[in-house]
């Protein structure tokens, strides 16, 4: 279960002048997600969702208020005092607690992030790309070529296994990095603007593919998206975030049945209720 409480981010931004003001991002925002649910998290550019995955996953602290999965806390607020932040980066010398695990004792799998620029390694193949990951994960060299085969498969990318990213197109490129996630069985994928990029035709497909993969995988999935009718057609429910600073405006719940189709009228009958919190009606 991920428990986030009274998050608030603010940035020191400098005028040019040599005065620095603090401009907040995220303000008091608290949900809670439980364990293997979908939810999706949509707003105006800018409302800081992209800030709020990264501090869910522990890629940069909170001004105040914390996150914690299945009770443990992710990472704790950044000092309000000179002295306080000189501490906290001693003690944080890398990213974030995730990274700090990453290089100086084991991995940690329980959390996946997907990114909207395919963040996958472009000097690998499909093949290679998973297999670093089952390598991280500590799976035997005699099993990742197997079990790698299978997450591409899943992805449909059985017969790009020797294809370099350069040579894909976006929506093959986005599937390999569903393939990298799911094949570190996290408990938890947070994904920001995944599908942003390719064509809505490609969209559609890979939306489908996602909700097939997770209704097998029992993976907790946050999504933060600018398409409420891709929001609707994916979540168990959804957070309207207000502009910035984000807040949280409403919350809707989706009990329709799945799969959902963009043009039903149960659909669109959601969308617009999304919209009304999000236009304050």
């Amino acid at each position: 279960m991920i428990e986030a409480v009274g998050i608030s981010k603010s940035f020191p931004v400098p005028d040019g002048n040599g005065v620095t003001t603090e401009t907040a991002v995220l303000q008091a925002v608290s949900l809670t997600v439980g364990d293997g649910a979908f939810v999706s998290l949509v707003g105006p550019t800018g409302c800081g969702k992209s800030t709020f995955l990264e501090i869910l996953a522990g890629l940069q602290a909170p001004s105040q208020g914390e996150v914690r999965i299945n009770g443990q806390r992710v990472l704790e607020p950044l000092p309000a005092t000179p002295d306080g932040m000189k501490a906290y980066r001693k003690r944080h010398r890398f990213l974030s607690p995730i990274a700090n695990s990453l290089f100086r004792d084991k991995p940690r799998h329980d959390i996946a992030m997907i990114f909207q620029d395919y963040a996958v390694f472009p000097w690998m193949t499909a093949r290679q790309n998973v297999r670093f990951i089952l390598g991280l994960r500590g799976v035997p060299k005699g099993e990742r070529e197997e079990r790698a085969r299978h997450y591409l498969s899943m992805v449909g990318l059985e017969e790009a296994v020797h294809s370099y990213p350069s040579r894909m197109s976006g929506g093959m490129r986005q599937r390999l990095a569903l393939a990298r996630a799911f094949s570190a069985e996290p408990g938890i994928i947070l994904m920001d603007e995944p599908f942003a990029a390719v064509d809505a035709f490609t969209r559609e497909r890979l939306q489908d593919d996602l909700l097939r993969i997770w209704e097998t995988s029992g993976t907790t999935i946050v999504l933060a998206t600018h398409d409420v009718g891709e929001a609707v057609c994916l979540s168990d429910e959804i957070y309207v975030f207000s502009p910035a600073p984000g807040a949280i405006r409403g919350r809707v719940p989706i009990s329709i049945s799945r799969p959902r189709r963009h043009q039903s009228t149960d659909v669109q009958q959601l969308k617009e209720q999304v919209l009304s919190h999000f236009s304050g009606a």
